[in-house]
C-alpha cells in the first residue's frame, strides 16, 4: 500500500511540473507586444472586455481569434487586440477608445502595456499612455484619453502632452477626448472619428478690460504685407481693434492647413497614403508658427481669440499641399481642440474669394466652404463665411470686369487698400454674428 501511494504522489508531482512549464511564456511582455493575429488570441489581448480587433491583420478576424483571453491580457478591455491598429481604431483605454486608423504606428493603445496589458508597450514608445510618438488611446494626454487631450487629426498620440494628442500615425480623424472614439477606418488615413469635446480649460467670460492677443492663422491672403506690395487682410486687422487686443499674425504664404500645422518641409511632396493624403514625415514636429502659439509664456493664453482660415492651397492636386475633404475637417477639429486646450477661443473662416467675373458680376471661386462650416458645427465654433462676404464686397465696389489697381495685387491677393477693406468686413461679421471678440473691437 505504501509503495502504491508513493507512486501516486510522484505522478501528481510530475503532472503539476509539466503544467507549470507549459504556461510560463504566453503572457510575457515579449509575446504580447506583437499584437493582432500573432498573439492577440493567446494572450487575451482584449483585456477583461475581450473586444479584440476586427481584421486578421490587425488583431484577428473575430473575438474568438483575437481576444478570447482576458486574464492574461490588459486591464482595460478594448485596448489589447488592436496590436497594429484594428480597423475600427478602438485602441483606447477604459475611458475613451481614442486611437485612429493604424492605431499608433503598430501599437494598440490601452492605458499602458502590450496588447492592452500592464507593461509599457502599447500606447506609445514609453509607459505613458499616448507616449511621445505614434500613440493611440490612453488615459492621459493622448488621442481618446480621459483628460483634455485634443485627440486630433493625424499624427502621434499625445506628443504635445495634453495639448495635441493625435490619433495615431496617418489617422485622419481621431478626435478623442474624455469619451472620444477614434477613427472609423483601419486604413493608414481613415475617415474622421467621433469624439468628445473636453473638458477644456474655461476661457471665462469676455472681459474687454483684459489684455488679450488675437491670433490670425491662414495663408498668403492673410499674411503680413510684402515688399512687392502684396498684403494679406490680417495685416490690416489691428486698426479695427481696441487698445486691449493685439494682433499676432501667424499666417504663412503657400500653406495648406496640413503644411501650416506640421511645417511645409515636414509634409512629403511625393508620398501619399491609401486615401491619397500627403504624409507627414515627422509627426512629433510642428511648424514654427504652431510652436510659437503653444509656448507656455509667449503663446496662447486663456481669453485669447484665434481666427483660422484655409482652403486655397488645400485644393492643390498634388503633394505636399493637397488636403482631402475629410482630412481638412479633421485638421480644423484638431485646431479647435488645440486652441481650447490653452483656454483660448477659436473662430473658423472660409477663404476670401478671388477676382472671378461673369460679366460685371463677381462669383465665388473657392473650395472647402462646406467643410469649414461642418467643422464649425461639429466643434461649436463660430464660422465667418468670408467667401460669400468678400464676393459681396467686390460687387459693391464694382470690381468686375476690370478689377482695381489699388484693391488687387493679382486678383487673388490684395494691396493695402483691398486688405484694409476685407479686414473691415471680418470685423463687421464678428459684430453681426455676436461673437465674443466683438467686445474688443472699436
Amino acid at each position: 500500500m505504501k509503495t502504491c501511494l508513493t507512486q501516486v504522489f510522484a505522478g501528481i508531482f510530475a503532472l503539476t511540473a509539466l503544467s507549470l512549464l507549459g504556461c510560463s511564456s504566453d503572457s510575457s511582455p515579449a509575446s504580447a507586444t506583437s499584437g493582432g493575429a500573432t498573439s492577440g488570441g493567446v494572450n487575451g489581448a482584449g483585456g477583461k472586455s475581450a473586444t479584440g480587433g476586427e481584421t486578421t491583420s490587425s488583431g484577428g478576424t473575430s473575438v474568438a481569434t483575437s481576444a478570447t483571453g482576458g486574464a492574461a491580457g490588459g486591464i482595460t478591455g478594448s485596448g489589447g487586440a488592436l496590436g497594429k491598429g484594428g480597423t475600427s481604431g478602438t485602441g483606447g483605454s477604459a475611458s475613451g477608445t481614442g486611437g485612429r486608423g493604424s492605431g499608433g504606428s503598430g501599437t494598440g493603445g490601452s492605458t499602458s502595456g502590450a496588447e492592452g496589458g500592464t507593461s509599457a508597450a502599447a500606447g506609445g514608445t514609453s509607459a505613458a499612455a499616448g507616449g511621445t510618438s505614434a500613440a493611440a488611446g490612453g488615459t492621459s494626454a493622448a488621442a481618446g484619453g480621459s483628460s483634455a487631450a485634443p485627440g486630433g487629426a493625424r499624427g502621434t498620440g499625445g506628443s504635445m502632452a495634453g495639448t495635441t494628442g493625435r490619433g495615431g500615425m496617418g489617422g485622419a480623424g481621431g478626435r478623442g477626448s474624455s469619451s472620444g472614439s477614434g477613427g472609423t477606418s483601419g486604413s493608414t488615413d481613415g475617415g474622421a472619428g467621433g469624439g468628445g469635446t473636453g473638458p477644456f480649460p474655461d476661457a471665462g467670460p469676455v472681459d474687454p478690460n483684459k489684455k488679450i492677443t488675437v491670433w490670425l492663422v491662414g495663408d498668403s491672403t492673410m499674411q503680413n504685407c510684402q515688399g512687392s506690395g502684396q498684403c494679406g487682410w490680417a495685416a490690416e486687422f489691428q486698426q479695427y481693434l481696441g487698445p486691449n487686443a493685439t494682433v499676432s499674425n501667424q499666417a504663412r504664404g503657400g500653406r495648406s492647413i496640413q503644411t501650416w500645422i506640421w511645417g511645409d518641409p515636414n509634409v512629403s511632396k511625393t508620398a501619399t497614403d491609401a486615401n491619397g493624403e500627403c504624409q507627414v514625415i515627422d509627426t512629433s514636429t510642428y511648424s514654427d508658427n504652431l510652436t510659437t502659439m503653444l509656448d507656455p509664456t509667449k503663446g496662447m493664453q486663456p481669453g485669447d481669440w484665434v481666427y483660422v482660415a484655409f482652403g486655397i492651397n488645400d485644393a492643390s492636386a498634388g503633394c505636399n499641399r493637397h488636403v482631402g475633404s475629410a482630412l481638412f475637417q479633421s485638421d480644423l477639429d484638431f485646431m479647435a481642440k488645440t486652441i481650447r486646450s490653452k483656454g483660448a477661443n477659436p473662430i473658423f473662416g472660409t477663404s476670401t474669394s478671388g477676382q472671378s467675373c461673369q460679366g460685371s458680376t463677381n462669383v465665388p471661386n473657392r473650395a472647402f466652404g462646406p467643410e469649414t462650416k461642418a467643422a464649425g458645427a461639429a466643434d461649436d465654433v463660430p464660422v465667418i463665411d468670408l467667401t460669400t462676404l468678400s464676393v459681396a464686397l467686390y460687387n459693391s465696389l464694382k470690381l468686375c470686369p476690370s478689377g482695381s489697381s489699388t484693391f488687387w495685387f493679382d486678383g487673388t491677393h490684395f494691396k493695402t487698400d483691398g486688405a484694409t477693406q476685407v479686414a473691415g468686413v471680418v470685423a463687421q461679421a464678428i459684430k453681426d454674428q455676436g461673437i465674443g471678440l466683438a467686445a474688443y473691437l472699436k
